[in-house]
């Protein structure tokens, strides 16, 4: 290893020189932020003689003419991409700089004699990775940009240099500031520790990596070059191919979804890299991977790309799934994301031939009616990453109990069982909701899916209209059949209860429907909304024919058409029947009730519907606390101030030596006293619960009937 005090104009002015950013690391990433942080730093040195400015560390591996850096790159592209910017303006002006512009290409930008290196591949002097290579060079090549390319952040870097220099002289003397602008770079060679143990010891300066940015550097810096050029190509191009463009990264998303689906536990964002190593060590055993263990450990991680796209990108590329029709289409169009890792499983089986197309149609669609039937009820997704994350496993749990049952019979059972916030809801809460909620208010593509529903499920065909408005050959716009504004023709119409009626119904579903001519209905009468061109008499649409029979829309109307929402959502979206009834011996009790539980074993604690696995008393708390301390921040702290009870068994973790044997609660700066009875427990539990007004069923527990002493 060698550390040299150098500056970032000499380490990029070398004769024959280039730069490689390596595979693993991750696409330029700087914003534009970055960049005028860096032309500050720059131009205010520009404007001074004696000061320095350090840049930070450069480390690389010399190869031969090749330098690999694999710290510092997104300082060493920002430096290229300016000189490309310069070079080019002062190609175009050369009174603009006293450097002419082929002295600053072939200076910093271009290997004149690359054909030294039997091709033509290194004569620009940066290689950068994926598709940011292919920009790069077009870049510098003044070539034409394709939308994509142009909305990258290194081209987005590259414009605003360009944009800054245009109209400034001069501008070699930037280039000269360069020259004091130090870095510190570490040369490595062969001797010395392996990449990944000197990436993962830097404390890098910069917008800091993702998790998927870490597995993508701990997947390609193995020690055999030969099984990591096999991992980049039999696996990680296709990785980064389905889940990069030059606008987004969905590699952290696809592992985290990846990760759930094969431990079947929840994985919180901040532990996806650390499990995905956790995952590796499990299937290869020790530093030196042979080619045989990488192709079991990644093939599966590919199969599960492959579902993860279909789900996420509605993208079947090897058409594994034409057989489910549009399920997939309409899944990914609600982008409840919280369902792939279960539904990955769920095509994993279908892929692999466990269950029929017919029995994967089903099952998505009641995963479908679940989330739409809570999109309408206005539930919150909170705690469902618990319920699907385990939802396979549960299933599975079942089925190995009760071979003769099927998956989706067992499913169907789990779902409806489901209390509280991971509640599916059924025909009296819906009923209820349609008539209360503003669904007007919801995001827009749910209103579109729920709205086009009606034609799309009602004829038993492809979801054509939902299609044509995703993909933009149809503009359908969602319309109010009582406007929003009302007209005195309108209050005319209602009534003397006209208001009533009005802030009632206005948003919610009955009085809304879809139209392609939203600007010429606006706020007209309900006659003339109905008979103009392409009025309601009029649509093609099947939504619209009960409308299209009325005469009057007022609260009457409204309200029948409450009903016949009912009845479609009933139809498209049911509440599925099961025959499963599991044994059990097992009670749910409420914490906030005055009960006993003295000799007895909690199996399950759920808390504002979060659900979590326990094994006793003591493991219930911190989930009990975490959640109840992330609701209600304020509150509890203040709580302990005013409750001798509470502020005994709750403390500030600076406090925490003062009781006997206590717990952190996660998320927090505060810990829970874990020396105390079962009843104890249960009364620190309640007396959180009634100063924050809780219901009974906000915190219940699932305890075995026959318990033995916890």
């Amino acid at each position: 290893m060698k550390v040299t005090h150098n500056n970032i104009k000499d380490f990029l002015y070398t004769p024959n020189k280039y730069f490689v950013i390596p595979d693993f690391q991750r696409p330029y990433s700087w914003e534009k932020d970055n960049v005028q942080s860096f032309l500050n730093d720059l131009s205010a040195l520009a404007e001074t003689q004696n000061t320095n400015h350090f840049f930070g560390s450069i480390v690389y591996i010399n190869e031969g003419d090749n330098s690999v850096i694999i710290d510092g790159q997104q300082r060493a592209t920002t430096v290229l991409l300016m000189l490309t910017a310069l070079y080019h303006l002062v190609a175009e002006d050369s009174g603009r700089a006293n450097m002419p512009a082929d002295q600053i290409k072939e200076s910093y930008l271009y290997n004149k004699f690359a054909e030294r290196y039997g091709s033509e591949e290194n004569r620009i002097k940066l290689r950068t990775v994926t598709t940011d290579n292919e920009i790069f060079e077009n870049i510098f090549e003044q070539s034409e940009l394709n939308d994509t390319q142009k909305a990258s952040r290194i081209h987005i870097a590259y414009k605003y240099f360009y944009e800054y220099f245009k109209d400034k002289n001069e501008l070699d003397q930037y280039i000269d500031v360069l020259q004091r602008f130090e870095v510190v770079t570490i040369a490595l060679d062969a001797t010395d520790d392996n990449p990944q143990k000197v990436f993962e010891s830097i404390n890098s300066t910069g917008k800091p990596l993702s998790d998927g940015d870490k597995i993508r550097n701990f997947a390609l810096m193995l020690n055999n070059d030969e099984v990591r050029k096999y991992v980049l190509n039999n696996y990680w191009k296709q990785i980064e191919v389905s889940l990069t463009d030059a606008t987004n990264d969905y590699i952290t998303d696809f592992f985290r979804n990846y990760l759930i689906s094969k431990y079947q536990r929840d994985v919180k964002l901040r532990d996806v890299y650390p499990t995905f190593k956790q995952s590796f060590y499990e299937a290869i055993e020790d530093e030196d991977a042979s080619i045989e263990e990488l192709k079991v450990f990644y093939d599966d991680i590919v199969s599960k790309l492959s579902h993860y796209q279909y789900l996420k990108f509605n993208r079947d590329v090897a058409s594994k799934y034409g057989q489910l029709g549009d399920a997939g289409f309409r899944i990914n169009y609600l982008q409840i994301e919280v369902s792939y890792p279960f539904l990955m499983n769920v095509l994993e089986m279908f892929v692999n031939g466990t269950i029929d197309s017919k029995r994967a149609r089903d099952i998505m669609h009641m995963i479908e009616s679940m989330l739409t039937r809570r999109i309408i009820s206005g539930i919150a997704s909170t705690g469902l990453n618990n319920l699907f994350s385990t939802l396979h496993k549960d299933v599975m749990k079942h089925l190995t109990k009760y071979p003769d049952e099927t998956y989706e019979n067992v499913l169907a059972y789990i779902l409806i069982e489901k209390a509280g916030g991971l509640r599916y809801p059924v025909r009296s809460e819906v009923d209820i909701s349609i008539r209360n909620n503003p669904f007007y208010e919801q995001r827009s593509y749910y209103n579109l899916f729920v709205l086009t529903s009606i034609d799309d499920m009602n004829q038993s065909k492809e979801s054509s209209l939902l299609r044509q408005v995703s993909d933009g050959s149809l503009e359908l716009t969602i319309e109010h059949v009582m406007p929003q504004t009302l007209t005195d023709a309108w209050k005319k119409r209602l009534g003397t209860n006209y208001q009533t009626i009005h802030d009632s119904f206005v948003h919610t579903l009955p009085n809304l429907t879809l139209t392609g001519y939203n600007s010429k209905y606006s706020n007209r009468d309900f006659t003339e909304k109905k008979t103009i061109e392409n009025g309601f008499n009029n649509s093609p649409l099947l939504i619209n024919r009960f409308i299209a029979e009325k005469n009057t829309w007022t609260d009457a109307e409204l309200t029948e058409r409450s009903d016949w929402w009912s009845l479609q959502i009933d139809k498209i979206w049911p509440v599925p029947l099961t025959t499963f009834v599991p044994e059990s011996n097992d009670v749910e009790l409420s914490l906030l009730d005055e009960v006993d539980l003295t000799y007895t074993k909690p199996k399950q604690v759920t808390i504002l519907g979060e659900s979590y696995q326990i094994n006793s008393w003591k493991e219930a708390l911190p989930h009990i606390f975490e959640v109840l301390f992330t609701k209600y921040r304020e509150e509890i702290p203040s709580l302990l101030d005013k409750d001798e009870f509470v502020g005994r068994y709750i403390r500030s973790k600076k406090d925490a030596n003062s009781l006997i044997s206590y717990q952190v609660i996660p998320g927090t700066d505060y810990v829970v006293e874990a020396n105390t009875s079962s009843n104890y427990k249960r009364m620190l539990v309640a007396k959180v619960g009634q100063y924050l007004g809780l219901s009974n069923d906000d915190i219940k527990v699932v305890i075995a009937k026959n318990s033995e002493k916890d």
